[in-house]
């Protein structure tokens, strides 16, 4: 009977998977008939306006999206198999917590550019640089416990005190903020995929797609 449910689950989640993402093309704060989408999809005489925002918004973020999910999804898994707890994911063990960390003390603490001498970074990729080391300490942070402790029980509860450590940290950072920086970070903080362009997709999928082969490799 559960063999049966799992391979009934197989089935269902890529075609559910694929109804989503051709809503997302076909719906949309601008609103365009079903025949006029179909048009742009298939390199029909569709309105330029049509194309544009079908290819260069709705597209990119449907793909970012589905990309985006199946990265979640496998890093979950890895996690898992690595502490060796089938509770384990990114926001118990504060991982997300981690990313956010970094991102409030560029967007909160240094007003969103960071200058090193003549090396400057600032905007979408300050960012997400800021995202990756916060997430990276709090892996590491957690492998060095993960040596010390040896109940998985114990090193969630770690994992969730350095959530809390670090939501207090965001706390103080928001309170001596200006309003300018804890409105940008609110709205970084509730995610959004329609600033990706079709420029930021093919590196963002490259990258993407050779971590999920690693991982793939890894099993």
């Amino acid at each position: 009977m559960r063999r049966k449910k799992g391979l009934f689950l197989l089935v269902l989640a890529p075609v559910v998977i694929g109804l989503l993402f051709l809503l997302n093309l076909f719906c949309g704060a601008v609103n365009f008939s079903p025949a006029e989408v179909w048009m742009a999809l298939t390199g029909g005489e569709a309105d330029p306006t049509v194309s544009f925002i079908v290819w260069e918004s709705r597209m990119p973020s449907a793909v970012t999206a589905l990309l985006c999910g199946a990265a979640l999804a496998v890093s979950g898994l890895l996690l898992q198999t690595v502490f060796t707890n089938p509770l384990a994911d990114p926001s118990i063990l504060g991982i997300n917590s981690g990313a956010s960390l970094g991102v409030a003390l560029v967007m909160l603490y240094l007003g969103g550019s960071f200058m090193a001498g003549s090396f400057h970074l600032s905007g979408f990729l300050l960012i997400l640089a800021a995202a990756f080391v916060g997430s990276s300490v709090i892996i590491a942070l957690l492998l060095l416990f993960s040596s010390w402790v040896k109940s998985s029980l114990m090193l969630l509860i770690v994992g969730l005190m350095i959530s809390y450590l670090t939501g207090s940290l965001i706390s103080l950072l928001n309170y001596v903020s200006t309003a300018e920086g804890v409105h940008s970070y609110i709205v970084w903080g509730l995610g959004n995929f329609s600033g990706v362009s079709r420029a930021h997709l093919l590196p963002f999928s490259l990258v993407l797609l050779l971590g999920l082969g690693g991982a793939t490799a890894l099993v």
